[in-house]
């Protein structure tokens, strides 16, 4: 795992999160729970594009996944 460039992702992300802490607080749960979820997916893609030595990124398998909802191209 490349340390070096996970640290710095994760006190960007941890920043974000103490901004965004009292705007949270007022949201209804609904949205507080979506956006820790949120919060919980985008590390966990750091770690893994971080860590991993394949040619296979997530934004790859995400663009997969929305496809499925998109209406086929014209």
């Amino acid at each position: 795992m490349n340390k070096v460039f996970l640290l710095p992702l994760v006190l960007a992300m941890l920043f974000m999160y103490l901004i965004d802490r009292k705007s949270l607080s007022a949201a209804p749960a609904v949205n507080r729970w979506i956006s820790r979820v949120l919060y919980v997916i985008s590390i966990g893609i750091w770690i893994y594009g971080t860590s991993t030595k394949s040619s296979v990124y997530v934004a790859t398998w995400l663009s997969r996944f929305i496809d499925m909802w998109l209406p086929p191209a014209l």
